[in-house]
């Protein structure tokens, strides 16, 4: 008599349709590409314009801070844990960017809710075009070039700037022309250039764009009183707003001042006598009165003991902890000004960084 137990065969796992939806948003976008061969349905709710940015606003709220830079046809991707203790960097080169064939004449634009602009040289019939290209590093996903010009169209490199304008979801990305006013806007889905608004002031002293509320926002230098001011170029209107910095700046200093995001919000870094570092904070976007002080830092405290301007990339209130990059991008610097520590992470940091964030994201 055979008294061994039989084996059972588990039973199938049944998991509801809304369990999945809730449950999918939390995981990795590359579990998610993946989850896309599990049945048709998964994949239609992984591709469905409302998850993707479900996704994609959870993406955002990660605690850790990746930067994406771009030098030379070559492109990688640092990450900063900084809740860890001490705050640790990974750096990674994402290889499927190296099967491009035309890697080496491909420079990075900007980076928006996970997609790279890319610009690129074309050579035909002995002219030279600028093309762009928009890829998505987390799902390898690249479109074809587009948006083509030629360089000769332009007496002087223009400065090109990417970002999402939500009022009519649409990727756009902006060409300001070199010591004029002129403004070009290309719209991924028209994929065709348009003059806009002109500026209103030249773009010759235009420092540090930053992407905030649909706009684009940078410094520039009035020709007439030689103060600076910001200027505002709203998105989804495509006009020019122009605003102050705070009041007690003081624009003679040696140190050029910055601006940045820092907990969605649009913050001013300037120097203060050449001995702190000050932090502005805008409660309220384009409203002069709304600029708040939130940091005054010692540069020896931040074992600073140079004249290059820094400029803060991320701000963490949970452990009282900045992240600042120099002017060059040659020394990034955590700083925890609960125990006044400052870290220098000294490595070849390559040209041009931009803030990543890993997502589902394609414009088609």
């Amino acid at each position: 008599m055979n008294l061994r137990p039989r084996k059972v065969s588990p039973s199938p796992v049944f998991l509801p349709e809304e369990l999945v939806a809730e449950v999918l948003p939390f995981l990795p976008v590359k579990s998610l590409v993946r989850l896309k061969c599990v049945n048709k349905s998964w994949k239609s709710l992984i591709s469905d314009p409302t998850f993707v940015k479900r996704h994609l606003s959870r993406s955002e709220r990660n605690v850790d801070f990746t930067i994406v830079s771009s030098s030379l046809g070559e492109i990688s991707f640092t990450t900063f844990h900084l809740l860890e203790n001490p705050p640790t960097t990974t750096t990674v080169t994402n290889g499927h960017y190296h099967q491009l064939n035309d890697k080496d004449n491909l420079y990075m634009v900007g980076s928006c809710n996970g997609l790279l602009c890319l610009l690129g040289d074309s050579h035909i019939i002995g002219n030279t075009c600028k093309y762009l290209r928009f890829w998505n590093p987390a799902t390898r996903n690249i479109s074809d070039k587009i948006g083509y010009f030629s360089q000769y169209d332009f007496r002087y490199p223009p400065n090109l700037e990417f970002a999402y304008d939500d009022s009519t979801d649409t990727y756009k990305v902006a060409c300001f022309l070199s010591r004029r006013t002129d403004v070009r806007v290309f719209s991924l889905g028209h994929n065709v250039w348009r003059n806009i608004q002109n500026s209103p002031l030249d773009h010759d002293a235009m420092r540090n764009v930053v992407t905030f509320s649909g706009s684009f926002i940078w410094l520039a230098v009035d020709n007439h009183t030689g103060k600076r001011t910001i200027i505002s170029l709203d998105l989804s209107t495509e006009t020019h707003t122009q605003f102050l910095p705070p009041q007690d700046f003081d624009d003679g200093s040696m140190i050029d001042p910055n601006l940045s995001m820092l907990n969605d919000c649009l913050c001013f870094s300037c120097d203060f006598r050449l001995t702190h570092l000050v932090i502005w904070q805008m409660k309220e976007f384009r409203v002069e009165d709304s600029w708040t002080q939130i940091l005054k830092i010692s540069y020896n405290n931040l074992q600073i003991y140079d004249l290059f301007p820094r400029l803060p990339l991320c701000l963490l209130e949970k452990n009282d902890t900045l992240l600042l990059i120099d002017k060059y991008q040659s020394q990034m610097i955590i700083y925890t000004w609960r125990d006044n520590r400052a870290k220098a992470i000294n490595k070849c940091w390559q040209f041009n960084s931009k803030n990543y964030v890993e997502s589902l994201v394609w414009y088609c």
